[in-house]
């Protein structure tokens, strides 16, 4: 059970990053994309963030060009847009479009989290856990886990019932775990169910019980 864990939560920490904000729209309105261009350059926060995006990803004339992408991302975070702040956190982890620097990318991961963005609590907590270029720290790792994990987010709650099956940073609970890996597995977090099942062969029908009733409110309607 404990490499299934593991194999699950190395697939989320390398893919939960692709954000959920909707995809930039193809340039076909040559007039729009020079107004964000303008708004851009004039200061901004959004227009940068949004031409973030288009260079991210490319769209109508524009190409794919992550260090264009990076460098209007980099404007609209040093404005504090969360988003933004995020996306560099992950540029500078993984070195897209610009050299890769852990430090940093735990640096504006904090900023992004400090303001509620659970993508960026829940990367925050798996460097905080695994000593990414941060001294290892289970408690906060915990913590942010708990954050992201209550405003709904999958991947921090198939974490937590991690957490909680290892005692990691917390006191094991089996039935806490099998709660928190129930609510990822509602939201369709890859190896959540499979996770689940295994701990429950592990439980006592105690501890069933008490996984059942806690279960309710940390499943979506």
């Amino acid at each position: 059970m404990y490499r299934l864990l593991a194999a699950a939560l190395i697939v989320i920490a390398l893919t939960c990053g692709l954000g959920r904000e909707s995809a930039a729209q193809p340039s076909t309105y040559g007039d729009a994309m020079r107004w964000y261009e303008r708004e851009g350059a004039k200061g901004s926060a959004k227009a940068q963030y949004f031409l973030g995006l288009l260079y991210e990803r490319g769209g109508g004339p524009r190409t794919k060009d992550l260090a264009k992408a990076f460098q209007w991302f980099a404007k609209a975070a040093a404005q504090g847009h969360a988003r933004a702040q995020y996306k560099i956190s992950r540029a500078y982890q993984f070195g897209l479009g610009t050299v890769s620097d852990p430090e940093k990318a735990v640096l504006w991961y904090r900023r992004a989290a400090g303001q509620g963005l659970p993508e960026a609590q829940h990367n925050l907590a798996y460097m905080l856990e695994n000593a990414v270029s941060t001294e290892r720290s289970p408690d906060e790792a915990v913590r942010w886990y708990r954050k992201a994990a209550e405003r709904g987010f999958g991947p921090s709650q198939f974490a937590l019932g991690s957490v909680y099956i290892r005692g990691m940073g917390v006191e094991r609970n089996l039935a806490e775990a099998w709660t928190w890996l129930r609510a990822a597995e509602s939201r369709q977090v890859t190896g959540a169910g499979e996770a689940r099942a295994a701990l429950e062969k592990e439980m006592t029908p105690e501890e069933m019980s008490q996984a059942r009733r806690m279960a309710e409110p940390r499943s979506p309607r």
